[in-house]
C-alpha cells in the first residue's frame, strides 16, 4: 500500500516538472508569441472579412434590385402599379379560375400607422432597440452570448430587423462566418441607403409566417381572415410568435407551441408599451386582462384541447383552417384550380407573374366539374342524412356514449371524386372534398391513399385472363381456402361451388379474386400495379406488401391512382398520364409550356385481356351483380363498373366504441371514353352506414346520367384494337356458346363479347331443350355485415337494397401476419 501510494507521488512530482518547464518556454518567449498571435488574428480577420466583400461586392447588384422592388411597394407610388392576372380557363375556353401573385396591398410608410398593432407586437419580441440603433444591437447580441453559453445552446439570437431583411434579400441558405458576415455588409447596406419605416414595412411585407404566408398581410387573412389592420393584439402575437421558427411554430401544425409563444409575445408586449407607435391605442389595464383575453381569443377561434391515445395533448381550432384559395378572384373549381395554381408558383418567377398576364388553358370542363360536384354533395348528404337518424336512435334507446361518437362523426364526413378520358388521360373533373368552397383543404382526389376493397379485383381479373389461367366462362370453385394460414371470407354465410368467373366477379367472391391472386404471382401483380402507377418497383413493394389480401383491396390507392388503373384498361392496356395543362401562353398569344395528350403511351397490359374484363365487369351492373342497373327496352347497355366496400372492425376498444358500419366505400365506374371513381369515408377511418353500391354507386350513376341528358355520351365501350381475339356471343346462366336453335333456352344473352382465339367458350353438353343448369345467385340467407347492393331503375331512382357486398380488412399499416406467403413455398 505504501508502495503504491509513493508512487502516485513520484507521478505528480514528474508531471508538476513538466508543467513547469512548459510555463517558462511559453513565458521566456511571451513577446514573439503574442506578436505571431496578433499578425495571425489580423490575417484571419482579413481572410474572413475580404472573403466575405467579395461575395457581397458579386450579391449587391440583385441585393439592390430587390430592395428597391421592395421600395416600390412601400412607397405610395405603388398604387400605380397594376399587376397582371393568371387565368384558368376550363376545355371550351371558359374562366374558371383567376388568381394574383398577390392579391392584397402590401403594408407602407404611409399605412404604417394603421398597423399599430402589429409593429407594437413585432418591436417587442424581435427589436425593441430598432429605432435606435444603426443595424446592429451590441446589447442584444452580448445577451444572447452570455445566455446562450450558460444554457449550452443556441437558444436566443441578436438579430435586429435589418438583420432580418439583409438574410431574407440574400437568402445565402447554410448559417456559415462568410454567410454572417456577408449579411453583415447588407445590413450596413440597407441601413444607409433606407429609413427606418422603409425598412420597417419592408420587413413587415416580407417575413415568412408557415403555411406559404409571406408577409404579415398574407398571414392575416390566411390564420384570421381579416386584413392585418384589423389584428388584436392577442391576433398580432399569434403571428410575431410564428418569426423563428415559421414550420414550428404556425399554429396549423403545432396549435400547443404557437400558443405558449402568442403568450410570450404578449407578456414582451406588456412590458415594453412605449413601443406603440400610438400609446394612447392601448388597452386599459393591458398587461393585467392578459390571461382572459386569451380565454376570449380560444372561445372565438374554437380553441379546444384534448388528449390523444398515448395522453398527449391534442388541439384543434379555427385558426388557418380557411384561407389556401386567398388569391383567387374566380375558383369555379377549387380543387383542380389549386393544383394549378401551384404549378404555376413553381414554375415561374414573381416577376413574371406581375408583370405579364398568363393563360392556362385546362383539360378541365366546367359542366361535368359542376354535375360531379352536385352529385358527390347529394351522396353525402345522404349518409349524413344516415347517421343523424342513428343518432336519434342511439339516443331515444339510451346509448348516449354511441350517440355523442356518431355526432361526432356526422361533420366530417366526406368524399372525392375524380372523372378522366381514359385515351388521353385529361382530368375533365375533380372534386377533393365535401365542401365546395373556396377555403382550404384536403384533397382527397389526388392525396388521400385508402383501401380501395374490391374495386382492386377488376386489375387482378385483367391479369388472369392475360396469363389465361381463365376466361369469364370459365368455371371455378367458390370455396373454402387456407393458404398458409390465410382463409379470407365471403360477404354472405358459406361458399357457392362451382361458378364462372363472370359470375365470380359480378358478385364480388372474395375466395375467387384470392385463388386468381395466388395462380397469377404476387410479384407479378405489384410489377404490373408499379408500371401502371408509374411508380419503381421498390416503392411498390414498400406500399403493397407481399400479402394475398391485396387481392381484396388491402393496398392503398388515392382515387386518382384507381381510375389510372380503370383507365388503362379502357385504353386497352396502353399507360396513361393524367394530364391537367394542355398550354400556358402570355395575352399575346406567345407560349410558355405545353403538353402532348398520353404520347407515345407504353403498352403494359395485353389490349385482349384488357376488353375481356370490361366485358366482365359489365355483368357487375346487371342482375348479376352488386348494383344492377335497370336499362329501358332497345337500349344499348354502355356501362361497366366495380363497387367497393370496406368494413370497419368491430373493436369496442376501439375510438368508436364498437360502431357498427363500413370505412370506405368506393365505385369506380366506366362509360364511352369515360372513367370515374368515387369514394366516401372519414379521413380518420370512422365508421358509417352505406355501401360502395349504394353510396359512391349512386353518386357515379347520378353523374352518368346527368352528364349523357346534357352532355350527350358516346356508343362504343370498348375502342377498336388489332390483337388475338374473337368476339362471341354467350349465354351469361352458364358462360356457354349462345346457340340460335330452338331447343336452346339462355334468360342472360351476352353479345360480342371478347375472348382470346383458341380459348372459346364451351358448347352446351346434349343441345337438350333444358333451361341451363342453375348457378348460386346472390344469396339471401343471414348476412355478415350491413353493406348494400342496391339497384336502379331506368330514372337512377333507387330501388330497396336486397344483398350485400364487402370485404373487412385490417386498418391501412397494420400487417396481416397470416396472410403473408412465399410464392416459391406456398
Amino acid at each position: 500500500m505504501n508502495q503504491q501510494t509513493n508512487s502516485f507521488f513520484l507521478i505528480l512530482e514528474v508531471l508538476y516538472g513538466h508543467l513547469t518547464d512548459l510555463f517558462r518556454f511559453f513565458w521566456i518567449r511571451r513577446v514573439q508569441f503574442f506578436t505571431l498571435g496578433v499578425i495571425f488574428g489580423i490575417f484571419l480577420s482579413f481572410f474572413f472579412l475580404g472573403g466575405a466583400y467579395v461575395v457581397w461586392s458579386g450579391e449587391e447588384a440583385r441585393v439592390h434590385k430587390s430592395l428597391e422592388k421592395y421600395r416600390s411597394e412601400v412607397s405610395n407610388f405603388y398604387d400605380s402599379f397594376q399587376p397582371k392576372s393568371v387565368k384558368i380557363l376550363d376545355r371550351s375556353g371558359k374562366v374558371m379560375g383567376e388568381f394574383y401573385r398577390r392579391n392584397f396591398r402590401p403594408i407602407r410608410t404611409d399605412n404604417l400607422a394603421k398597423h399599430n398593432v402589429i409593429v407594437w407586437a413585432v418591436l417587442s419580441s424581435e427589436d425593441r432597440e430598432f429605432f435606435a440603433h444603426s443595424g446592429l444591437n451590441y446589447t442584444a447580441i452580448g445577451r444572447a452570448v452570455v445566455t446562450n453559453l450558460i444554457q449550452f445552446r443556441l437558444s436566443q439570437g441578436g438579430s435586429t430587423i435589418s438583420q432580418q431583411l439583409a438574410k431574407l434579400t440574400l437568402n445565402l441558405g447554410k448559417r456559415n462566418l462568410f454567410n454572417k458576415l456577408t449579411e453583415l455588409y447588407c445590413t450596413f447596406y440597407i441601413e444607409s441607403q433606407y429609413s427606418k419605416e422603409e425598412i420597417l414595412a419592408m420587413y413587415l411585407n416580407q417575413i415568412f409566417l408557415g403555411e406559404g404566408n409571406t408577409g404579415v398581410e398574407e398571414a392575416a387573412r390566411y390564420y384570421f381572415r381579416k386584413p392585418a389592420s384589423e389584428l388584436s393584439p392577442e391576433e398580432a402575437a399569434l403571428l410575431v410568435g410564428i418569426i423563428p421558427a415559421p414550420s414550428v411554430y404556425n399554429p396549423v401544425r403545432n396549435l400547443g407551441i404557437a400558443l405558449s409563444r402568442q403568450k410570450r409575445v404578449l407578456y414582451d408586449m406588456a412590458r415594453n408599451p412605449e413601443l406603440h407607435p400610438s400609446q394612447k391605442e392601448i388597452p386599459h389595464k393591458f398587461s393585467d386582462s392578459i390571461e382572459l383575453n386569451l380565454k376570449k381569443f380560444r372561445t372565438i377561434y374554437k380553441i379546444k384541447e384534448s388528449k390523444d391515445e398515448e395522453g398527449n395533448p391534442k388541439y384543434s381550432s379555427e385558426i388557418g383552417k380557411y384561407g389556401a384559395d386567398k388569391d383567387f378572384r374566380v375558383n369555379l373549381a377549387p380543387d383542380f384550380n389549386s393544383e394549378i395554381r401551384r404549378f404555376i408558383l413553381e414554375r415561374f418567377s414573381n416577376e413574371d407573374l406581375e408583370e405579364r398576364g398568363l393563360l392556362v388553358y385546362t383539360t378541365l370542363d366546367l359542366e361535368k366539374q359542376r354535375l360531379a360536384e352536385e352529385a358527390l354533395r347529394v351522396g353525402v348528404d345522404s349518409v349524413r342524412a344516415d347517421l343523424t337518424k342513428q343518432e336519434t336512435e342511439y339516443q331515444n334507446k339510451g346509448k348516449a356514449d354511441l350517440a355523442e361518437v356518431t355526432r361526432a362523426i356526422l361533420p366530417q364526413l366526406s368524399g372525392s371524386m375524380i372523372s378522366l378520358d381514359p385515351e388521353t388521360g385529361d382530368i375533365e373533373a375533380m372534386v377533393g372534398g365535401y365542401k365546395i368552397s373556396n377555403v382550404f383543404r384536403f384533397n382527397r382526389a389526388e392525396d388521400a391513399r385508402r383501401q380501395p376493397g374490391s374495386t382492386i379485383k377488376a386489375l387482378v381479373y385483367a391479369l388472369a385472363f392475360e396469363k389465361r389461367i381463365v376466361n369469364p366462362s370459365s368455371k371455378i370453385k367458390d370455396e373454402k381456402l387456407d393458404i398458409s394460414g390465410y382463409s379470407p371470407k365471403n360477404w354472405y354465410k358459406g361458399y357457392k361451388g362451382d361458378i364462372t368467373v363472370r359470375q365470380a366477379l359480378a358478385q364480388s367472391v372474395n375466395t375467387v379474386s384470392v385463388k386468381l391472386l395466388h395462380e397469377i404471382g404476387i410479384s407479378y401483380f405489384i410489377q404490373k400495379l408499379s408500371a401502371i402507377l408509374s411508380i419503381p418497383e421498390e416503392e411498390a413493394e414498400i406500399r403493397f406488401q407481399r400479402n394475398l389480401s391485396l387481392a381484396l383491396g388491402s393496398g392503398e390507392l388515392s382515387p386518382m391512382e384507381l381510375s389510372v388503373i380503370y383507365a388503362t384498361l379502357m385504353n386497352g392496356g396502353r399507360r396513361v398520364t393524367p394530364r391537367k395543362i394542355i398550354k400556358i401562353t402570355d395575352l399575346d398569344g406567345n407560349e410558355f409550356y405545353s403538353t402532348v395528350a398520353n404520347e407515345a403511351a407504353e403498352q403494359i397490359l395485353d389490349p385482349v385481356a384488357c376488353a375481356m374484363a370490361i366485358n366482365t365487369l359489365q355483368s357487375v351492373l346487371t342482375e348479376e351483380g352488386t348494383m344492377t342497373l335497370k336499362k329501358k327496352e332497345g337500349e344499348s347497355f354502355l356501362y361497366a363498373g366495380k363497387t367497393g366496400t370496406v368494413q370497419s372492425p368491430k373493436l369496442k376498444s376501439s375510438r368508436w366504441k364498437g360502431l357498427k358500419g363500413v370505412r370506405d366505400v368506393w365505385f369506380a365506374g366506366l362509360t364511352p371514353r369515360n372513367v370515374t371513381v368515387v369514394w366516401v369515408g372519414h379521413d380518420e377511418g370512422a365508421p358509417f352506414p352505406g355501401s360502395g353500391s349504394g353510396v359512391s354507386g349512386g353518386i357515379w350513376y347520378r353523374y352518368t346520367q346527368n352528364v349523357k341528358s346534357k352532355l350527350g355520351m358516346g356508343n362504343q365501350l370498348i375502342s377498336n384494337f388489332v390483337g388475338d381475339f374473337v368476339k362471341v356471343d354467350v349465354c351469361a346462366d352458364d358462360g356457354t356458346i349462345l346457340e340460335s336453335t330452338p331447343d336452346y333456352i339462355c334468360k342472360v344473352p351476352l353479345y360480342a363479347q371478347y375472348y382470346y382465339i383458341g380459348d372459346l367458350p364451351p358448347k352446351r353438353a346434349g343441345f337438350l331443350k333444358q333451361e341451363p343448369p342453375i348457378q348460386n345467385t346472390i344469396p339471401k340467407p343471414e348476412l355478415i355485415d350491413d353493406s348494400e347492393i342496391s339497384t336502379y331503375d331506368a330514372q337512377g331512382s333507387r330501388i330497396q337494397p336486397t344483398a350485400v357486398d364487402s370485404v373487412e380488412l385490417e386498418p391501412p399499416l397494420i400487417e396481416n401476419r397470416r396472410a403473408r406467403y412465399n410464392e416459391e413455398n406456398p
